[in-house]
């Protein structure tokens, strides 16, 4: 199908290689010679060129927003799952997961529930590894960037013959990430009680983080693959309260890792049987001021699929089972507001942290079905997820692709998905309502030359027990949320050495205000026992900015040098979390980019790449978790590269 073509190819949409610009989803691709060209560093900052995902900047990293929804998003590494049931904020978007070996992205944007179950909400990213077959050499990397004296390497090994392919990759950073000053360096005496005030107070800076990473994979054929990965990653960074009076370090470490055994046998020239069988483990642990706690995460899943085409090839049906087992000890469960009892006022108490360890168990049967007639493809699917800790779930979707002319694609399409609960809905109720989202998009594309694309999307979702997570103050009751927008992309390339794109994305958000249970303040009864008094808090749901703008520009002028400019705009913000008096808006951003890469310098197969982020050194600030945070400074970034 591909021969002779330059197309981008997605796998996630129907399980099975093909086009994005004809595959029944909204379906955008992200390859390596753009990752490149680009200077892409992290899944965050490719996520944020494309239309309707904002990647805001915390402390301890970033949070997505994909059109409008937090944390929404089901992210992959070669299909395996890569976050977590306790929270759904820790995700591997910055330097946890390396680029380095990254063959392509692959993003769905919509519901995916019908075949990737749980979590694939309101989008799915699939990050794709090379291979031997991509990579039948090596090539190794050193990175310097200021400020913070980041340090890095990255080293490929692929090797292809015959049958037999295999590929290894190893990544490492190191550098200091935020350079905050901490005054409150100690709280907690024990369990129970806290050390003195002035005992709290001192001087303390956040120091290095680091990030290590290692994957490979080795297959026989198309038929039998085992592969890989596993990281060690440390996040230093400050948090400083509302009121800015008190500011403390914490340190986020995360080891984790997988390993996949896929099998795909063909029954004959229309069918074909895949089983794949994963392990993978996650293991958080969090410092913070002068106390450590940790959680454990191991996940054990198998699947079975069935495809088989009909009709010369213009039908498809895919059906399949699988088993998942997760396993979770000591899921961090706050009791209370932890700034709140960190000033002088308070000598007695301290927030409680009850840690619980639970299973889950997930059945599941799926299948989805595709048939074209004429210019027409029509998709239906449905999926059946039985729990045995919480609700049982059906999703469900429809579309159609429509293509009158090769250069023009209409698609319709329907869809349901669902959130699994957090630790804490789990702990406080049997079966909690499953936060639900029901999406409905329609995306025209015209393609009339091969040097230019146009497409216009707009998609409407409604989203039903919806609830929002806070670090220290619990989690917001149920609620319902409206979401509609419009996405515009533009791609074309007006002279041979000069390519341009760009999109623009405008959201609008309706519902009621989030609610949450405040423990605004505790006493001892006469009996001894600790009772707390709540009160309900009022907060607008937080959408991220309403409009988001990227325009960029990508030069060849010559074989061996590319330029590439890229300009970024996000409309203005809003820090909202329970506990705050009032919402702090800050105003909308502009940012430029720039990344010049230079192949063959001084010698064949030595490249020479400068990355330099915010050109102008604009100062800005954006929401952090309680305060206002400053967004990235300038930055400069040295690669060399070297092929062989």
């Amino acid at each position: 199908m591909f021969v002779g073509e330059d197309l981008e190819v997605l796998s996630i949409a129907t399980r099975r290689e093909e086009s994005a610009w004809q595959a029944p989803a909204i379906a955008h691709v992200i390859t390596r010679k753009q990752i490149l060209e680009q200077g892409l560093t992290t899944l965050s900052e490719a996520l944020a060129t494309v239309p309707g995902f904002y990647m805001a900047e915390k402390e301890w990293g970033t949070i997505p927003y994909m059109h409008g929804v937090p944390n929404s998003v089901l992210f992959l590494y070669d299909t395996v799952p890569l976050g977590s049931d306790v929270t759904k904020q820790l995700n591997s978007l910055d330097h946890e997961l390396s680029l380095s070996s990254v063959k392509r992205i692959e993003i769905v944007r919509g519901p995916g529930s019908v075949l990737w179950g749980p979590d694939a909400f309101a989008a799915i990213v699939n990050v794709v590894p090379m291979t031997g077959k991509d990579l039948d050499r090596g090539e190794a990397g050193l990175l310097y960037g200021s400020p913070g004296d980041q340090k890095g390497f990255y080293t490929n090994l692929g090797y292809s013959s015959g049958l037999w392919d295999m590929f290894a990759s190893v990544s490492g950073r190191q550098g200091e990430e935020d350079d905050t000053d901490a005054n409150l360096v100690r709280f907690w005496q024990d369990e129970k009680t806290p050390v003195p005030f002035p005992d709290r107070l001192g001087e303390k800076d956040p120091g290095d983080s680091h990030y290590l990473e290692a994957s490979g994979r080795i297959s026989y054929g198309d038929w039998l693959s085992l592969s890989g990965r596993i990281s060690d990653n440390k996040t230093a960074y400050a948090m400083t309260g509302e009121d800015e009076q008190f500011t403390w370090c914490e340190n986020k470490n995360v080891t984790s890792g997988h390993v996949k055994l896929e099998s795909r046998k063909k029954l004959n020239f229309s069918s074909a049987v895949r089983v794949t069988g994963s392990y993978s483990w996650l293991n958080p642990e969090y410092d913070i001021i002068d106390r450590t706690y940790s959680q454990e995460e191991y996940t054990s899943y198998g699947e079975i699929i069935y495809d088989r085409s009909f009709l010369a090839g213009q039908s498809l049906f895919t059906a399949g089972a699988s088993y998942r087992k997760k396993r979770i000890k000591d899921a961090p469960i706050w009791d209370g507001y932890l700034y709140d009892f960190l000033g002088p006022e308070n000598e007695f108490f301290v927030p409680i942290l009850t840690q619980e360890d639970y299973d889950t168990r997930l059945w599941s049967l799926f299948g989805q079905y595709t048939h074209k007639i004429g210019d027409f493809e029509f998709l239906a699917g449905v999926r059946q997820d039985d729990h045995d800790t919480y609700e049982d779930k059906i999703s469900h979707n429809l579309g159609a692709v429509w293509s009158p002319q090769p250069q023009w694609v209409l698609k319709v399409l329907y869809g349901t998905a669902y959130r699994t609960p957090f630790a804490r809905q789990l702990q406080e109720g049997e079966e909690p309502d499953l936060e639900e989202t029901k999406n409905l998009s329609a995306q025209i594309s015209w393609k009339p030359k091969k040097w230019i694309e146009v497409s216009l999307t707009g998609f409407t979702s409604r989203i039903e027990d919806h609830v929002m997570e806070d670090p220290y103050a619990g989690l917001s009751l149920p609620n319902r949320q409206d979401i509609d927008g419009v996405e515009f992309e533009l791609k074309c390339a007006p002279l041979d050495s000069l390519d341009v794109s760009a999109n623009l994305t405008l959201l609008d958000n309706s519902g009621p205000e989030e609610t949450y249970k405040y423990n605004d303040f505790s006493y001892i009864d006469e009996d001894g026992n600790l009772v707390r008094h709540y009160v309900d808090l009022f907060y607008p749901y937080d959408s991220g900015p309403d409009t988001l703008f990227n325009l960029t520009g990508t030069w060849q002028p010559t074989q061996r040098v590319t330029a590439t400019a890229r300009l970024r705009y996000f409309s203005s913000t809003e820090l909202i979390h329970p506990r705050g008096e009032t919402v702090t808006s800050f105003p909308e951003v502009w940012l430029v980019d720039l990344n010049a890469d230079v192949r063959d310098v001084l010698s064949s197969g030595l490249d020479l790449g400068v990355v330099i982020k915010n050109l102008f050194d604009r100062d800005y600030d954006v929401p952090g978790t309680y305060s206002a945070i400053p967004g990235e400074s300038f930055t400069l970034e040295v690669i060399l590269r070297k092929r062989w």
